[in-house]
């Protein structure tokens, strides 16, 4: 008899494992057409899809699952989403067919504080989606601005991907707060919006936890004129203040910024190490990074463009740094209407005396100021004209007579900003652009 029940629950094992690896190797699909489908239909064939997003909050989705919408598709509202992946087997939610991307609006900050996807699980990867004219946060304040964006995670829905995704006239667009999630090959535009009057303009992403990643999207006019600073908005901005969470060990890396008012922002609560900047480039209205909070970080291989006129009398500067041990080395600033990288004006309280800068080209492209540094040359650093390809049409690459070309330092990065491999103990260029043989 004992015999008997041993073999019954080996068997019973036996036969779990097997239905579990069955639903691993056999994920479900499922599929949300807003012109042909129906919610009372199953959903789990092109041929039955569902119509709206209501049919997503009524089931639990398991690992390896995929969510399909079609493309040309219109959606309206916003959900929360509770289900989670796993390592292996995440679960994906993007598109099907042909066509425009299909595309999401919430513009109710009443509803889920504007969110199209509300994310409480983890393990899930979001690729190829539009997310259009989401709402503000006009009439929220503290926490609840930072609450606001199309995509918004909770704290511990962590290891997010949200990749190949559009966001237009969204005034934040992703908003992470919890960790190991990856923002990456993403498209931020056009959004000239408070996101919180007076004080606070558009942001593309907005960062408010540890051991997260932004890397190779492109964000362009994310800028709103007017309010307390005269303009406000930017690309990235680091706030940890109302999470419980602590921001360090983000790597901001092979992004493209133009026309924002800014490339990235670490608001001064954020205490944390290791905010590492590499091989961007930004071509924006007012800083490149203002550190107002962050320790030991490395700004490297980046090309700035700081020769855009200052907004409605906002500051027209490169950096803020008022904490310590920031390295600089391998950049290209240009610089123009007096400015100068590494400079206390026009702030009051600044810490460059202590920022390594090594091996970085400065330049003032209107000859308004001799020295566009600001403080005396450190080791491999040069005063000189980058030579761009073609610096009027915003092509930054290096021409072969550039004095960027094999100027810097070798710190271990793989690729450029235009994927050119770098070989191994090489020497590199200055900047985000390797200049090809």
């Amino acid at each position: 008899m004992k015999k008997l029940i041993l073999y019954s629950i080996v068997i019973s094992f036996l036969i779990l494992g097997c239905i579990n690896c069955a639903h691993t190797s056999n994920p479900n699909r499922y599929y949300i057409n807003s012109q042909t489908g129906n919610d009372s239909n199953a959903g789990i064939s092109i041929n039955a899809p569902w119509k709206s997003l209501k049919r997503l909050e009524d089931i639990t989705f398991q690992p390896g699952d995929s969510i399909l919408f079609a493309k040309n598709s219109v959606f309206q509202g916003g959900i929360t989403f509770k289900s989670s992946g796993n390592s292996e087997n995440p679960i994906v939610i993007s598109n099907y067919g042909e066509g425009l991307l299909p595309s999401f609006s919430n513009p109710d900050q009443n509803k889920l504080n504007g969110n199209v996807f509300q994310i409480s699980g983890s393990h899930i990867v979001i690729d190829g989606l539009s997310f259009l004219n989401c709402a503000d946060a006009n009439s929220k304040n503290g926490k609840s601005v930072l609450e606001v964006g199309a995509i918004f995670t909770q704290t511990g829905a962590d290891y997010i991907t949200i990749k190949n995704c559009e966001f237009a006239d969204c005034p934040i667009g992703v908003n992470i707060t919890g960790q190991y999630s990856l923002i990456t090959s993403n498209t931020f535009k056009d959004c000239n919006r408070f996101l919180s009057t007076p004080n606070w303009g558009p942001l593309g992403i907005v960062i408010g936890n540890a051991y997260n990643e932004i890397s190779y999207n492109t964000c362009s006019n994310y800028v709103n004129i007017g309010g307390a600073y005269g303009a406000d908005g930017g690309f990235i901005e680091l706030d940890d203040r109302y999470f419980g969470a602590k921001i360090h060990d983000v790597k901001i890396h092979h992004n493209k910024s133009f026309d924002n008012m800014g490339f990235l922002e670490i608001e001064t609560n954020v205490d944390g190490d290791n905010i590492d900047v590499y091989y961007n480039l930004s071509d924006d209205y007012q800083q490149f990074i203002f550190y107002w909070g962050g320790n030991n970080s490395k700004i490297e291989n980046n090309t700035v463009i700081r020769t855009k006129p200052s907004l409605n009398g906002a500051v027209n500067t490169v950096f803020t740094m008022r904490k310590e041990n920031f390295t600089v080395k391998n950049n290209i600033f240009v610089v123009a209407n007096g400015v100068q990288v590494l400079v206390t004006a026009p702030y009051d309280v600044g810490n460059y005396d202590q920022v390594i800068h090594e091996n970085n080209l400065y330049f003032s492209a209107d000859g308004s100021t001799d020295d566009p540094c600001g403080k005396p040359l450190g080791t491999g650093e040069m005063i000189a004209d980058p030579l761009f390809k073609d610096i009027d049409k915003g092509d930054y690459r290096l021409s072969s007579e550039s004095p960027a070309v094999d100027g810097g330092v070798f710190l271990g990065y793989g690729s450029d900003l235009n994927n050119v491999v770098l070989e191994k103990d090489q020497i590199p260029d200055l900047g985000a652009y390797e200049k090809k043989n």
